[in-house]
């Protein structure tokens, strides 16, 4: 009989041991914190894409605490409150900070483009005075990865539609600089012999002398090598 109580016991106790432990793991993977966080803060966003439940919130960068709950904003409270809103977040800040001073606004972002995002705080002016118990900060809209890709297909058929549409004249302005260069690269070729000639006998632009022999605009348009300055041998 006694055999069996210890057996009970002993299995009891193991039974608990594993209850708190397991406890304990829960506490640890969900970040919940047990003791009274330090201040809480009600926090209006545009968007909340990408923020979790128990996302960091940080102070101008560093840890100030997680997000307790978040929830979309009724018809009323974005009319009365926040119009340019549609997220509230409460955030519990359990690590010392300074004063919070209106002018502090938040931000959804994250280190990284697949880093998980937190919730920032930007200081206000410290010429700016405390925020009352209460108040509601507000975050200012930041562009998500979705947004920027969106944004960049836009704008690539906008340029495509802009193309499109003049078609002809694109063709003739690049046909007009291909006439350019080309008549840029014949003069640069004679301008070339020309600058030889004169280098090796100055005098010959007083007195003249021995012409060089050219060669033609076509053979010079036609090579994609660089055409030598033919020199006369005097």
């Amino acid at each position: 009989m006694k055999k069996v109580r210890s057996d009970f016991l002993i299995a009891a106790a193991v039974i608990l041991c594993s209850l708190v432990l397991l406890g304990a793991l829960s506490l640890a993977i969900s970040g919940t914190d047990l003791n009274r966080p330090k201040a809480v803060l009600t926090i209006d966003l545009p968007s909340a894409v990408g923020l979790d439940r128990q996302a960091q919130v940080r102070y101008a960068g560093t840890i100030a605490g997680r997000i307790r709950s978040i929830r979309p904003l009724t018809d009323e409270e974005r009319l009365k409150e926040s119009p340019g809103c549609l997220i509230r977040v409460v955030a519990e800040i359990r690590h010392p900070l300074p004063t919070i001073r209106s002018g502090t606004v938040a931000a959804v972002i994250s280190d990284t483009v697949l880093a998980e995002k937190y919730l920032n705080l930007e200081p206000g002016p410290i010429v700016n005075p405390p925020l009352p118990p209460g108040a509601v900060i507000y975050a200012k809209h930041s562009a998500n990865l979705d947004e920027v890709l969106t944004s960049g297909k836009s704008l690539l058929d906008g340029v495509n539609t802009l193309l499109t549409k003049n078609e002809t004249a694109v063709t003739q302005a690049v046909l007009d600089i291909k006439n350019v260069l080309e008549n840029f690269k014949v003069v640069a070729t004679y301008a070339k012999t020309f600058m030889g000639t004169v280098a090796r006998k100055p005098w010959r632009l007083l007195w003249g002398g021995p012409v060089p022999r050219l060669p033609s605009e076509e053979s010079i348009l036609k090579t994609d090598q660089v055409v030598p300055a033919p020199v006369p041998n005097d």
